[in-house]
């Protein structure tokens, strides 16, 4: 299996500032930064109109299976794509496993972790319910994840327990109060952990 050099992904529920810190963090360290890798296949250019259409259907599905495998999918193709880069990435198997892991699909997890590898490092970034509010509705007062808030507890939930199930190395980064600087100068502090080798103990980390 192809692989990117390094990725680091980072994960959290909508409105917590991925986007924002991907970005950030790509620039800093000189990383390539990627998001819904499928939409390289499924549109032209910069366009991501045909990807949404087609994940508003998959998302629509209730088999987990599927949703799963879905954007699964998107992850063997983005291994493909940037064989040999560093990245880093708006949501990956942390954030698949949230919104479709059901306890009965992890053979599915099992399969894209044994192809895929784990990332050099995961990041977590939550709020609080009200701030997450607050964020969806400066964005857009019609964004449909406003509704889903009431779930943010039970998807971090879900993200911990993958994370801990396969020993991903976790920074989890509190994002109430902190600029985007502040949270991407926190990862970059921690890297220097990871970079060292005889850190083999690392696990996890918070800044909370």
């Amino acid at each position: 299996m192809t692989k990117p050099a390094k990725h680091i992904s980072i994960e959290g529920f909508d409105g917590v500032g991925k986007t924002t810190v991907c970005r950030m963090l790509s620039e800093r360290l000189g990383y390539e930064f990627v998001e819904k890798p499928l939409h390289y296949l499924f549109d032209e250019g910069n366009s991501f109109a045909e990807y949404l259409r087609i994940r508003d259907k998959v998302n629509a599905c209730p088999n987990r299976d599927f949703t799963a495998t879905f954007y699964g999918l998107g992850s063997l193709y983005m291994y493909h794509l940037y064989e040999g880069k560093n990245i880093v990435t708006d949501r990956h198997l942390c954030s698949n496993y949230a919104w479709s892991g059901n306890g009965e699909n992890d053979d599915v997890y099992e399969f894209l972790l044994k192809k895929l590898g784990k990332p050099y490092l995961t990041v977590v970034l939550y709020a609080e319910p009200k701030t997450i509010k607050a964020r969806l509705l400066k964005r857009d007062p019609r964004d449909s994840d406003i509704a889903r808030i009431s779930e943010s507890e039970a998807i971090y939930k879900k993200m911990w327990n993958f994370c801990k199930t396969y020993a991903l190395k976790t920074l989890w980064i509190h994002t109430d109060g902190r600029t985007p600087e502040q949270i991407v100068n926190g990862i970059i502090d921690c890297l220097s952990d990871v970079n060292n080798e005889s850190a083999t103990d690392f696990v996890e980390a918070y800044i909370g």
